[in-house]
């Protein structure tokens, strides 16, 4: 018994015998059907015998790797499998004892291979034996075309239908971003948000560029605040340098008390002028986050002592008490940056305080805290949020940029800086350690 797939290689076989008996054109019949035909005598002498079964075309060869590694099976080896000779077949039998057609169907001894074979008799006694194969694999899948066709197609149509919700879903929005982000950057860059009209990934996706687009924004606006400052802050000293430079060029001689005033003007205009710009290319380095600066293990303590050694050496504040208290703590910084920012801070309360300042190092696992407290007047408590601003100062002959230099000393670093009142002033600087 078969598989009742294989039905139609039975009935394959059938046509090519019959047609094989009528025409007598073994070679033609056998190469159009695909089938092996042997002829023989009364005797059981072969006579004629064409294959045609095993020459494969070369897309056969495609099927080969779904075989595995025994490979596919191999027709040739078919008929001498088999436990009967040619003659001793029954459908050889039935059809030399009933004169027709007989046909038989078996399968090889792997179970790989079917093989159907048709016998009948001529009128001359010879004996036309036709021979047809097929693996069950493939056989069953073509047997499966229909169903598997459908199967296809639908999986088809659902994949278009997928890849258009896809397109509509997120390859339109993607490009619609893509399109609104680099509109921005021809011609002159704008930072106009971008509109929104979605609550998902890519609303969410929107949002972060509008958070970067106003971050850009806001770096633009303060660069414009920066270049206006430094303009302000450059004003007063080229006017007085140019000032100094028409008196020169005046006939009368530069001689005694106004030679003298002339070197003065010169000499602390052409100070503050390199006082402010240094001030400015440090501010600057410092809001831009310290990028190129090299950071590397730091003693705090060591650096807090350092700087308090020289106030106590500056003869402004030789009246002065000035206490170094905590434990040491080392912390990763930018040194020359650190100093800077210290400096500032110890100065700035050395200036304003009556008899001492006090400075505490403590720590957590993860934080550093410098506080310096001051017994002097205090802040104002409508200035305390204005007191990092650059140009705020009332300090005589202050520039308004330490404290603004310092607050952007530490956020560069990741830390956080704050100013109250306790019976004077207390800054509190917190530094990632």
């Amino acid at each position: 018994m078969f598989d009742q797939s294989f039905a139609r290689l039975q009935s394959r076989v059938n046509d090519a015998s019959q047609e094989a008996t009528l025409t007598r054109d073994f070679d033609e019949v056998a190469q159009r059907h695909g089938v092996r035909i042997r002829l023989v005598s009364p005797d059981d002498t072969t006579l004629y015998d064409i294959d045609r079964v095993s020459l494969r075309p070369w897309y056969e060869s495609i099927k080969d790797p779904f075989y595995g590694i025994e490979g596919p099976p191999n027709p040739r080896t078919f008929d001498r499998e088999l436990e009967l000779s040619l003659p001793q077949r029954s459908e050889v039998l039935d059809a030399r004892q009933f004169l027709e057609r007989r046909s038989a169907c078996q399968l090889s001894r792997d179970g790989r291979l079917v093989g159907c074979s048709a016998a009948s008799v001529l009128e001359d006694g010879r004996l036309l034996y036709v021979q047809a194969y097929a693996d069950r694999l493939f056989r069953s899948l073509s047997d499966d075309r229909g169903p598997l066709t459908a199967m296809l197609s639908v999986a088809l149509l659902f994949a278009i239908v997928a890849a258009m919700w896809l397109g509509w879903r997120v390859v339109a929005p993607l490009e619609f971003l893509r399109n609104e982000v680099v509109s921005r950057t021809e011609g002159i860059v704008s930072t106009e948000p971008i509109p929104i009209h979605r609550n998902d990934e890519i609303g969410d996706l929107a949002k972060a560029f509008n958070q970067l687009l106003e971050a850009l924004d806001n770096r633009n606006k303060s660069n414009e605040i920066f270049a206006a400052d430094l303009a302000h802050e450059l004003k007063n000293p080229v006017a007085a340098l140019r000032a100094a430079a028409e008196a020169m060029q005046s006939d009368r001689p530069i001689e005694g008390t106004r030679r003298k005033r002339l070197q003065r003007v010169l000499s602390e205009s052409s100070q503050h002028m390199d006082t402010a710009i240094s001030r400015f290319l440090d501010l600057a380095r410092a809001e831009a986050g310290l990028i190129h600066a090299n950071r590397e293990p730091i003693a705090l303590g060591e650096l807090v002592h350092a700087i308090a050694d020289s106030v106590r050496a500056d003869d402004r504040f030789d009246t002065l008490t000035l206490t170094v208290a905590g434990d040491p703590v080392s912390i990763t910084a930018a040194p020359e940056r650190l100093e800077s920012a210290l400096r500032n801070l110890i100065g700035n309360a050395a200036s304003y305080a009556s008899s001492r300042v006090d400075i505490t190092l403590m720590y957590t696992s993860d934080t550093a805290i410098v506080t310096v407290s001051d017994d002097g007047p205090g802040i104002p408590s409508d200035e305390l949020d204005r007191i990092f601003d650059r140009y705020f100062s009332k300090r005589e002959g202050g520039t308004g940029l330490g404290l603004a230099l310092t607050r952007a000393i530490v956020e560069a670093h990741g830390g956080t800086i704050c100013a109250t009142n306790d019976n004077g002033a207390t800054f509190e600087m917190r530094l990632p350690r």
